[in-house]
């Protein structure tokens, strides 16, 4: 059937608005009530040695799913972010390590066969990208381009420093020190996260996002304000540039919210007097030499822009993945996030992994985030119960995510979708309102392996039910008496897809 734009509008408006929240004057990106399944993460015999205690190691997930290690072992020094290489093969910056592993997996049988040290020699090499068969090593002190001498092995061992940051102003040391790396290959340009020296100060050259040329020339300031924008990404179908950042510190549990955009050509993004959309920061404190604020700054706080979505303060937000064609229709518009995790927050925020729900490619606003891998920290009070902390993230064609640790129990996890099933049979099998016509009561039947929301609207668009049904109900009983005889639109909504039905009411 064809819903009008009218209904359309109505639908959109009835199913965003219930999940709005407000905290203060802070409109958070509202957050989906999914409920996760506990299970098991599955420890390959290669990899025992990691020690995972199924009591005390686990994760939740959506119900289906399944987590287990890809790789692990003594290589593994702080794996970072990570990339698909030439043969499909997953490469890890490994930052402790000072290197780079290729984690080939030449039997797909979800494990990686060996972990390879692919290159050598970064300092703090915190990301690692391909285009065709060169590598480009993201590190504080600039970018490395590498490639192979045998094209039969993995391991690239000759390299042409391209972007050299030691020889730039006030680009190394300080607190954030990991740089990552974008490659637009349509526009041919390199783009570079470089973090604050400080936590909240005025700094020239720093807290900043670069454009350079494919050959490293032409350097200049893409955006600013960007505090410490670690996870940056190409979104695979709009070809624009996305981010997400870590805000500062010690100025209580909920501010700054972090967040994730769309990164605008000479945009401005808050850092260090403003953050959401133009508030100015309350400058108490070790803030106070911050002051006074500045016609500059009231001009940039004036080039702001609504983010996209704001998720928990100090959650520090990592790896940014959007989904490309093909993945499970429910995570077909949208982006995983992974966040590390709070250090300074009380309760503790992060150390999951998030989903960012958009309605399609052009939306630049998230309907919700929601929680897809937790467990991470088996007590959410209790920051001593964190076992690990999520930072990179890879889906592979098959629709499985993969996740580096590079903290607490180090390796790379692999969560793996359950097999095409219901989900197409659910949304084309026959009739789920009962009676249909309706009359004084209308039974709605509803997947019990999950939430939804169902709604019902009129040919005139107004809403005469709107009803959120939780995990194990079957079907939804709606009082339809009050109801003007005539046509209705039942519309039931979940992580699933969308579903809708005629109903008739006459008495």
């Amino acid at each position: 059937m064809i819903i009008s734009p009218l209904i359309q509008c109505v639908l959109v408006v009835a199913l965003a608005s219930r999940a709005i929240a407000q905290v203060g004057t802070i409109p958070w990106t509202p957050k989906s009530d999914r409920i996760l399944r506990q299970v098991e993460i599955t420890v390959p015999p290669k990899y025992v040695a990691i020690a995972l205690d199924k009591a005390l190691h686990f994760v939740r997930v959506p119900d289906g799913w399944t987590a287990s290690v890809f790789a692990a072992g003594s290589a593994l020094n702080k794996p970072r972010f990570m990339s698909w290489g030439p043969k499909s093969t997953l490469f890890v910056a490994n930052m402790n390590g000072n290197n780079i592993l290729a984690l080939p997996d030449e039997n797909r049988d979800g494990v990686a066969d060996t972990v390879i040290v692919a290159a050598r020699g970064f300092s703090l090499g915190h990301d690692v990208r391909f285009w065709r068969d060169t590598m480009f090593v993201c590190q504080e002190a600039g970018v490395i381009k590498l490639w192979r001498s045998d094209t039969s092995s993995h391991v690239y061992d000759q390299r042409l420093t391209v972007i050299d940051k030691g020889s730039q102003a006030n680009q190394t040391g300080g607190n954030h020190r990991t740089r990552t790396l974008v490659i637009d290959t349509i526009r041919m340009k390199l783009y570079v996260s470089v973090g604050s020296r400080g936590n909240a100060d005025r700094e020239s050259d720093r807290a900043v996002l670069e454009e350079y040329n494919y050959d490293g020339s032409g350097r200049r300031v893409f955006a600013s304000g960007t505090r410490n924008a670690v996870g940056m990404t190409l979104h695979p179908r709009t070809g624009r540039l996305w981010a997400n950042n870590n805000g500062s510190d010690n100025q209580g549990n909920n501010l700054p919210p972090e967040w994730v955009d769309i990164i605008r050509e000479g945009g401005f993004y808050g850092y260090p007097v403003g953050y959401h959309f133009r508030n100015w920061f309350p400058l108490t404190g070790d803030y106070q030499d911050l002051k006074p604020f500045t016609k500059q700054d009231s001009a940039n706080m004036e080039r702001m822009q609504p983010p996209a979505a704001l998720v928990d303060a100090h959650c520090a937000p990592m790896g940014l993945v959007f989904t490309e064609d093909g993945v499970r229709s429910e995570y077909a518009n949208g982006a995983f996030m992974a966040m590390r995790g709070s250090w300074n927050r009380t309760p503790p925020s992060g150390a999951k992994i998030v989903f960012l729900r958009f309605d399609n490619d052009a939306d630049t606003i998230a309907n919700e985030v929601e929680d897809f891998c937790t467990g991470f920290i088996r007590d959410t009070s209790n920051v001593a119960t964190r076992w690990a902390r999520p930072v990179g993230l890879a889906v592979d064609n098959s629709g499985c995510v993969y996740v580096s640790i590079d903290d607490g129990k180090q390796c790379v996890l692999r969560l793996t979708p359950p097999t095409p099933s219901h989900v197409h049979d659910v949304q084309q099998t026959g009739t789920f309102v009962r009676p249909n016509p309706a009359r004084d009561v209308v039974a709605i039947d509803v997947q019990p392996s999950e939430p939804c929301q169902v709604v019902v609207v009129d040919a005139q668009g107004k809403v005469w039910a709107d009803e959120s049904v939780s995990f194990g109900k079957t079907r939804l009983h709606v009082d339809s008496s009050t109801w003007p005889n005539g046509s209705y639109i039942v519309v039931m909504r979940s992580s699933s897809g969308l579903r809708t039905q005629n109903v008739t009411i006459y008495r």
